[in-house]
């Protein structure tokens, strides 16, 4: 006796302890007591009178996504719960008295059935639940909405039948509520615009979502003037009169057939929110939003919307947010957002060929908190764009064709920026300087390898949180410590290992992720680009230079030109220049060097004729030295040139005097003393005659031998000195001058 008494006491506490195993009970915020059994696999509702360890006096049971398939009679006994939440279970049936228990106390209830199974309320639902005010009831396969199934449910306020397969609905099928019912929802269900007629019985009805069904035309003024909320989305709509309904404040239409000529009417004046995408509007019409009106939120989605004029948004001046998204839109007209001085909200993604200017946003400089332009072929002119919105917090740009970031401000300036989301373009450099107030920072899926992050970066953000560089080819050298660091303490130390920062340079650490290495692996190896410049030789043509440390490495040149990118060029290693010819004039050409280790680039400007400052992702003081020599080689140059030149020009004058005046250039007396130690052999004359007549006499003899004249000295000269012949030769002029 006494071991079958230990044996039902451990079998109670062990249910005891596999119930509070399986199910979490709690207190929320607004102050309902909960007990939570939701995803647990469990086939049928637990017993929870039968344990005492379960406080019965909570408010919601939450027993959705379950294998219950049958809610049994008494199975809520001692239960006072005015929640139920038993969606994603199935249902095949249910006791006539399952709800017995909860009769007086149930508030809200949420059944899913099995549709293969139940085409009928059933009755446990229209008789015990008198004091129900809201009822869900989903995959019912019902075909038709009978009269009086809620001829119990005095203080209905909500219902919901979704996914019941219905086709019709009878007269007087809302009979009992129409006075009390306030929200209505009936989709996913093959309902056409025959239902408006029941529908508009329920006079204080606010809510009205009737998404996913066959309506092809509407004539709002069926509907009750209290009406706030309408959902006809995912229909079949083709016709759409909008009249004499002044407290809509919510209209979805998206999805449908609706075309510009078949919207009749204006929109309510009360009406904040309009949805008209994925239909075929492409215009506004012109009273179709009139003055005075209260819209905050237009949403035009691929309607293949034109925006014809800058006037199209006139009368929006309470706007906030607008969605102009895949609409082929190119060009947006100047001034068009001046009348939406409200405006916070801006989408403009998957407009592939749109272009932006720098008044594109004119009118909303201060008041836009969002912007996104996903896909829209942007480039990094185009970032000139977003300069004036200084109050922006969310900029998102991802998936467009930006390689760089300009203005290098662009990003600083805006103060209260919170987002930036640049991912899946080319990024091939990104600016370091960022606001603050910046929290998250998207940059992967780019061609990022340099990141010009330091630790004084990451003190000024120090709100950020989220830093994505994923499938980007890093280069994880002791440049990226900073990034390193900052990877360490703000991920969990276990996940660290598994981020999806990839390494690519250099060669032994390719493949490996950052977060795996340890801080001994991050170091510089020399670099193999020495120097490199740019030089602007005419409008069309641009001379570059560079040095390497090895000529066994692999180099190759690659050119952006307006940010597109030209075919990649391989250079000659032994050559330390090369020439780029038959370039734009006036256009912007990135010119960078690639080796296995290292990527060097240069900005440049064919319209420029001068040398250019440019800006590099390396150090700039090198730059500036070789610039500094260049200029020396120049002026060196130049120097020789010019002394060159005018020798040339002297030896010239002198050829040209000699051509002029032979006979006085050969004839020049030249006087020449010897100290004669011996006797002459040479015809020597007197000096009493002169030495023109002896030059005569020997042209007429023809004597081939020069002729001198010897004079003696004077007889008062010093005998003590040493004699002196002075001699002087007599030109022949039976030869015909030597020119020298």
């Amino acid at each position: 006796m006494y071991l079958k008494f230990l044996l039902i006491t451990f079998i109670v506490h062990s249910s005891c302890l596999n119930l509070l195993d399986i199910c979490q009970s709690g207190i929320r915020d607004d102050g309902i007591n909960y007990v939570h059994c939701a995803r647990k696999s469990l086939t049928e509702i637990p017993h929870f009178s039968s344990n005492r360890l379960f406080n019965l006096a909570f408010d919601e049971l939450i027993l959705s996504d379950n294998l219950i398939t049958h809610i049994h009679a008494n199975v809520f006994n001692g239960l006072r719960i005015k929640r139920l939440i038993m969606s994603g279970n199935h249902i095949k049936s249910i006791d006539e008295n399952a709800f017995r228990e909860l009769e007086n106390y149930l508030e809200e209830l949420i059944l899913e059935f099995d549709s293969t199974i139940v085409d009928r309320i059933p009755q446990a639902i229209q008789t015990n639940l008198i004091n129900i005010k809201s009822l869900t009831l989903i995959g019912l396969n019902l075909r038709t909405l009978s009269s009086n199934i809620f001829n119990q449910m005095k203080k209905l306020e909500s219902l919901t039948l979704k996914s019941c397969n219905i086709q019709f609905i009878e007269i007087n099928a809302f009979n009992t509520i129409d006075k009390h019912l306030r929200y209505l929802y009936l989709d996913y269900n093959k309902l056409n615009e025959k239902i408006f007629i029941e529908i508009n019985r329920l006079i204080l009805l606010e809510k009205l979502s009737l998404s996913h069904n066959y309506i092809q035309e509407f004539d709002i003024k069926l509907l009750n003037f209290n009406l706030q909320y309408l959902d006809l989305s995912y229909n079949y709509l083709k016709k759409l009169i909008l009249i004499n309904m002044n407290n809509l404040q919510i209209l979805n239409l998206q999805n449908n057939l609706l075309t510009s000529e078949n919207i009749y009417g204006s929109i309510p004046k009360q009406l904040k929110e309009l949805i008209l995408d994925f239909n075929s509007i492409n215009i506004i019409n012109k009273n179709f939003i009139t003055e005075n009106n209260s819209l905050e939120f237009l949403s035009v989605q691929s309607n293949e919307f034109l925006l014809t004029n800058s006037n199209i948004f006139q009368h929006l001046n309470k706007l906030k947010k607008l969605n102009l998204a895949r609409n082929n839109i190119q060009i947006i007209p100047k001034g068009l957002f001046n009348f939406t001085p409200s405006l916070e909200d801006l989408n403009m993604d998957r407009n592939p060929l749109l272009s932006l200017s720098i008044d594109t946003f004119s009118g909303i400089e201060y008041s836009l908190h969002n912007i996104s332009c996903q896909s829209c072929s942007l480039t990094s002119e185009s970032l000139i764009a977003f300069s004036c919105l200084k109050n922006l917090q969310r900029l998102k740009l991802q998936s467009n064709l930006l390689t760089n970031i300009y203005p290098e401000n662009l990003f600083s300036s805006m103060l209260k920026l919170h987002v930036i989301d640049l991912q899946r373009n080319q990024l091939i450099q990104i600016s370091s300087e960022f606001p603050s107030s910046l929290r998250e920072l998207v940059l992967s899926n780019n061609r990022l390898t340099i990141l010009p992050f330091n630790n004084q970066t990451f003190q000024q953000l120090s709100q950020l949180i989220t830093l994505d560089l994923s499938s980007n080819p890093l280069q994880c050298d002791c440049h990226i410590k900073p990034l390193y660091y900052w990877l360490l303490k703000h991920f969990q130390s276990e996940l660290v290992p598994y981020v999806q920062w990839i390494c690519s340079k250099p060669e032994y650490l390719v493949g490996k992720k950052l977060g795996s290495l340890t801080e001994h692996q991050l170091i510089c190896q020399e670099k193999e680009i020495s120097s490199f410049s740019v030089w602007l030789k005419d409008s069309e043509t641009i001379i570059i230079e560079w040095s390497l440390t090895s000529l066994s490495l692999p180099l190759k040149l690659i050119v952006m030109e307006n940010n597109n990118l030209l075919p990649i060029i391989n250079l000659n290693k032994t050559q330390n220049y090369y020439v780029l010819e038959n370039l734009k004039s006036s256009t912007n050409y990135s010119l960078c060097l690639q080796t296995n280790e290292q990527y060097l680039c240069r900005n440049i400007t064919t319209n420029n004729q001068q040398y250019i400052s440019l800006s590099s992702s390396s150090s700039s003081s090198s730059s500036s030295a070789i610039i500094d020599i260049e200029y020396l080689i120049i002026g060196i140059t130049i120097g020789i040139i010019i002394i060159l030149l005018i020798l040339f020009i002297l030896i010239l004058f002198l050829i040209k005097q000699r051509k002029q005046y032979p006979h006085s250039l050969k004839s020049t007396t030249i006087d020449s003393y010897y100290q004669t130690t011996g006797s002459d052999t040479t015809q020597i004359a007197t000096c009493n005659n002169s030495i023109e007549e002896h030059s005569i006499k020997s042209l007429k003899h023809h004597q081939s031998t020069p002729i001198f004249c010897y004079c003696q000295l004077p007889s008062n000269y010093c005998q003590d000195q040493p004699s002196y012949h002075i001699y002087h030769e007599i030109p022949l002029y039976n030869k015909p001058p030597v020119i020298i």
